[in-house]
């Protein structure tokens, strides 16, 4: 049954194609993605132990004409995934916690302005797995100059989140009388200034600020300190503040090669800074097929709440040994291969094949995570 619901949310989309204004193209974006992971930290058993994982699962993005200057987008799919660490809350009982699925869809519905400088919409979204569900609703506005080289992007949202509450097996008795689900709110904001510098180069300068209230722990993450014979369950503070910022510059060389290189800062009150560096360097060999190696570096402080296994202060108010919260620094390098256009080619329902690409990737994390990814796209479209 769940996989029935999850295939009517990735077929959504397509249900609203009739729906298309005929003077303007409805494109169809399917994307494919599969990662798999191992590590040796574990924030299930303490920061120690195996983090083994993979997900997998297919995403349609849509965006359909209305009429004028109308756009309905739509984002739907789902994963499947499968967690060993997560096993560990109950090895007995494990099915829902070792493996588990989610099913989302975003909806944006935009206006544009009747001189093409701009837009506004709404956006409205939801997603459901076994013990988490979250609905979000939000609005955008942009404004561009009318030589096109300039444009403000607003965007705010707010995610409304609720989460049941799973303790380790061994804890449970000493939580009895809980409430047994806690809610989260969300609320973000980002701008982002684009800028045509010259007739080779494109910037951006983007900034956001979130701000997370509510029950922000993970409720099956054991903290183990030493001398005792229990483990306790991850503590951390009810709210959060994030800032990340960042600059992006496009820069095109000549008609087989342009640089796209990216650096984010950020910042949020747990005590963690990072700095962020992303390169990629398309490289274009006939009008039909290109290749885009690229390469991300990321370096991070850790959270003041972190305690490696057996290493933290009792006494402490607020802890974890979740080594996302380390420190560490990190290595994503793949390469990307893209072959367009192919309408000559194929044709599914009506919708023409523009675009094919695809993407593999390998990531290596300084405590010993290290994951694989690969995504292959298809791109349509209707007139």
């Amino acid at each position: 049954m769940q996989l029935i619901c999850c295939f009517i949310f990735l077929l959504f989309p397509l249900m609203l194609l009739a729906q298309n204004d005929a003077n303007r193209d409805t494109e169809i974006d399917f994307l494919y993605n599969y990662y798999s992971q191992d590590g040796d930290n574990a924030a299930v058993t303490g920061g120690q132990g195996t983090e083994e994982l993979t997900d997998t699962g297919p995403l349609i993005v849509a965006t359909i004409p209305m009429r004028d200057t109308h756009t309905l987008s739509v984002t739907s799919g789902f994963e499947i995934y499968t967690s060993a660490s997560s096993d560990n809350v109950d090895p007995v009982v494990s099915g829902a916690s070792g493996q588990d699925l989610r099913a989302y869809v975003n909806l944006g519905y935009s206006i544009g302005n009747d001189d093409g400088t701009g837009s506004y919409g709404l956006l409205l979204g939801g997603s459901a797995e076994y013990d988490y569900s979250s609905v979000s609703i939000g609005a955008t506005w942009s404004k561009g100059t009318k030589d096109g080289n300039s444009e403000l992007s607003l965007r705010g949202q707010m995610f409304f989140d609720n989460v049941s509450i799973i303790r380790p097996i061994e804890l449970r008795s000493m939580f009895r009388g809980e409430n047994n689900s806690e809610s989260r709110r969300t609320y973000a904001a980002s701008a982002t200034w684009s800028q045509v510098l010259n007739r080779r180069m494109q910037a951006a300068i983007t900034a956001d600020f979130v701000y997370q209230t509510g029950f922000l722990s993970m409720p099956f993450h054991r903290v183990y300190f030493a001398g005792e014979s229990l483990p306790r369950v991850e503590e951390l503070p009810d709210s959060r503040v994030k800032i990340p910022v960042g600059i992006r510059l496009n820069t095109y060389i000549n008609e087989y090669l342009v640089t796209r290189l990216f650096y984010r800062f950020y910042y949020d009150d747990f005590g963690i800074t990072s700095n962020t560096f992303n390169a990629e360097l398309p490289v274009r060999f006939t009008k039909s097929f290109a290749l885009m190696p690229f390469v991300r570096y990321h370096d991070q402080k850790e959270a003041d709440y972190f305690v490696p296994f057996e290493q933290g202060d009792p006494n402490a108010e607020f802890y974890t040994s979740d080594y996302d919260l380390s420190g560490f620094n990190s290595l994503k390098y793949g390469l990307g291969l893209r072959y367009y256009p192919l309408e000559k080619i194929a044709t599914l329902a009506g919708l023409n094949l523009k675009k094919m690409e695809l993407r593999v990737a390998l990531y290596d994390r300084s405590d010993g995570l290290s994951a694989f990814t690969t995504t292959l796209g298809l791109s349509f479209y209707k007139r």
